[in-house]
């Protein structure tokens, strides 16, 4: 296989359409995979990391591609931080894992700098914990491997009133009875923002969140609202947004920030008007975005990473996020992934 490792985003754009395409190809791949998100992130976070896109051909044709990042603390990770990505990895086809993940290994352990490789991100079921591993060990790397996270999905079978009919009573109910109060209220609609509105949409979005107390509040600050802003035009120009809100009396009281792709929609942050928390308009609104995945023809709801208690009531189902520590030298056991939310509770 032969492998080809750029330092500068220009490889990324000039590579974007072939990356996409192989995308399409990987079973396992999100939006998170695609050149949209680490284009952004590159541009806009990666700061003093230093950046590498491993692009691995067979016989001429992508067989795989990689982006990773090095931290200034010498540890090696796939791009994109904790705080902005749920799932990682490389992108191939199912049937080249094997081969993709021992290239990306070797190129890795020819790179220096780097003393601990923290593969984060990996969904259990996408086929890669396990190539990778089996890679790194075979190279001479110490490899240790946890459950990182979950993400939390509904899966949509046929339409809205089908899945509210398959969740117990008592959620089923309490879904119902919340648009209720929020009606009485007053007039509300769910709307999506559209290119017109985009820049003002996020800003109110921006808003609200900022309006939360604690860790929440402080989340969006300067930089990362440039991230959430760049990201949205990207994801926007390739059809994948979905940024909802809900209005009341023609005040808007609570947004999702999503993505839908390949059949999933992705929740990818949320925010509400804390002076209308008693109305609860963040679970009435990602109450209606279910109803508009299963008209999009979505057959899988993701609320991504963390355990909020919300997404259960939902009826959410657990899929674990793996991440492998492959260390140089004698470093297994050091301290494992670092905790982090995007704080998307409604």
């Amino acid at each position: 296989m032969d492998v080809a490792v750029h330092e500068h985003p220009r490889a990324l754009a000039e590579r974007a359409d072939e990356w996409r395409a192989l995308a399409v190809e990987d079973p396992a791949a999100t939006v998170f995979h695609l050149p949209e998100y680490a284009g952004v992130w590159w541009s806009e976070l990666a700061g003093r990391r230093f950046v590498r896109l491993v692009e691995m051909r067979e016989r001429g044709a992508l067989a795989g591609i990689a982006a990773l990042s090095l931290d200034p603390d010498g540890i090696l990770r796939f791009f994109g931080d904790l705080e902005t990505a749920d799932y990682l990895g490389p992108v191939s086809r199912l049937s080249d894992r094997d081969a993709v993940a021992e290239a990306l290994v070797e190129t890795a352990l020819r790179a220096d700098g780097w003393s601990v490789w923290e593969m984060h991100g990996l969904a259990e079921n996408s086929g890669w914990a396990e190539p990778l591993a089996r890679a790194a060990k075979a190279l001479g790397l110490e490899v240790e491997g946890r459950q990182q996270d979950v993400c939390p999905r509904i899966r949509l079978e046929g339409t809205y009133e089908q899945y509210l009919a398959s969740l117990p009573g008592k959620p089923r109910h309490e879904i119902r009875r919340k648009a209720r109060r929020l009606a009485a209220a007053g007039p509300w609609r769910v709307r999506a923002a559209v290119p017109e509105t985009l820049d003002s949409d996020l800003e109110r979005f921006f808003a609200m969140h900022r309006s939360s107390a604690g860790p929440k509040g402080k989340f969006l600050h300067e930089g990362m609202a440039s991230f959430f802003t760049g990201l949205a035009a990207s994801v926007q120009n390739f059809g994948r947004l979905r940024l909802h809100f809900l209005d009341l009396g023609g005040e808007t009281v609570a947004g999702t920030f999503a993505f839908s792709w390949r059949g999933t929609w992705s929740v990818y942050n949320s925010a509400y008007d804390h002076a209308r928390r008693d109305l609860a308009p963040g679970m009435v609104l990602v109450a209606e975005t279910i109803r508009i995945a299963t008209e999009e023809g979505c057959r899988v709801f993701d609320l991504l990473r963390g355990s909020e208690a919300y997404k259960y009531r939902f009826g959410a189902c657990d899929g674990a996020l793996v991440q492998l520590t492959a260390c140089r030298g004698n470093n297994v056991g050091r301290p494992g992934v670092r905790e982090s939310r995007r704080y998307t509770s409604p």
